[in-house]
């Protein structure tokens, strides 16, 4: 049993409160009306009924259509998120040039200053980026950001849609990768425009998360929506009652309940993905998705060790190769290198004897 982002957190108090409600109004019908009042209430109850029947249908329509609405841009809002992987990998193999840490330093500013674009930009959508960042104080003391490039990027306090430079570290970088390719630290201008491109479609993406954050959905459809639930179950909290007169008399609403759970559900759903920027059990986990990016970008960029050398792989000369165990790896010795320095040797032993007939 999941309690985190199930539907039984999500709605466990209304359905408390709906079902109490419901009770003490069968309770009042059975036990405290007179029984001229209790014929007036059952033919309150079968109005209601009558009346409520005809907007399921509607609702259905309404509440599906909305949901999946705010389902979509919940997860574009995600899929447009930029990752500087590409960017990356672009400056690893095209800045290359120069003499000493000159390329090294090229690269690693421009990446930073990606990040940084990255953290102005969602920081004013995501409640989690705030509480992290508060103010550019933060960033400074982080190091993705110096002082003075701070003071040329301004306060960022305003919370006014187009107030903000988030867009400033990215015309650094431009400028950077330009006076790179005059200094013949970029080789290659097919692929300088390439690079250029990438920066390019990295702000861009950023632009449409920073569109999605400001301009949600039309207040007025999530009111209607909204609306049309609660008085629905208002309406059903009398037309589901169970008359003294029906042959089956209950007095817990059953398929009420089962109702309520779908519907509310759907609404909760939209409630919970309607901003995927706060601190939802489903809302974007930002900061962790923050901290791999800096750590995977960096790496790329960086030149810490070289790759693995060049050997002839295990299915060299096979016209039809196949992914299975090879019995001359019978066992292979693998160090992993820590973090902290330390070697930890781990042993791979196949269990697989035989030999394919035709290696």
């Amino acid at each position: 049993f999941r309690w985190r982002s199930s539907l039984w957190k999500l709605i466990w108090k209304e359905l408390l409160a709906y079902t109490v409600t419901f009770l003490l109004i069968s309770m009042v019908y059975r036990l405290a009306l007179p029984d001229d009042q209790k014929k007036r209430m059952e033919k309150l109850i079968i109005w209601c009924r009558q009346q409520s029947t005809g907007l399921l249908q509607p609702l259905t329509f309404l509440l599906g259509f909305y949901v999946s609405l705010v389902v979509r841009r919940w997860w574009e809002q995600y899929c447009k998120l930029p990752w500087p992987d590409s960017i990356a990998i672009f400056l690893r193999g095209l800045v290359t040039g120069g003499k000493g840490d000159q390329a090294r330093i090229v690269r690693r500013t421009i990446i930073r200053y990606c990040l940084l674009s990255y953290v102005l930009c969602i920081r004013r959508l995501s409640v989690r980026l705030r509480k992290r960042f508060p103010s550019m104080h933060e960033l400074v003391k982080t190091g993705i950001l110096r002082a003075d490039e701070a003071s040329r990027i301004g306060g960022e306090d305003s919370e006014a849609m187009y107030e903000s430079n988030w867009w400033m570290p990215l015309k650094w970088a431009t400028e950077i990768l330009a006076k790179a390719q005059k200094s013949e630290l970029i080789k290659s201008p097919p692929g300088y425009a390439g690079l250029m491109g990438k920066l390019s479609n990295f702000r861009s993406a950023l632009g449409d998360v920073a569109t999605y954050g400001h301009i949600p959905l039309p207040l007025v459809y999530t009111q209607v929506a909204t609306l049309a639930v609660y008085v629905y179950f208002a309406v059903s909290l009398v037309g589901e009652q169970w008359t003294m007169k029906e042959e089956v008399d209950l007095y817990y609403p059953i398929f009420m309940t089962v109702k309520f759970l779908f519907f509310f559900g759907w609404l909760r759903v939209a409630e919970t993905l309607y901003n995927p920027f706060g601190e939802d059990d489903d809302d974007f986990e930002l900061n962790e998705l923050l901290n791999r990016h800096f750590k995977v970008a960096m790496t790329i960029v960086d030149e810490t060790e070289d790759p693995p050398e060049l050997q002839k792989d295990i299915f060299w000369g096979q016209s039809d190769p196949e992914l299975t165990d090879q019995s001359e790896w019978g066992e292979m010795n693998i160090t992993v290198q820590k973090e902290d320095g330390d070697q930890n040797e781990i042993i791979f032993q196949s269990n697989i004897e035989r030999r394919d007939p035709r290696m």
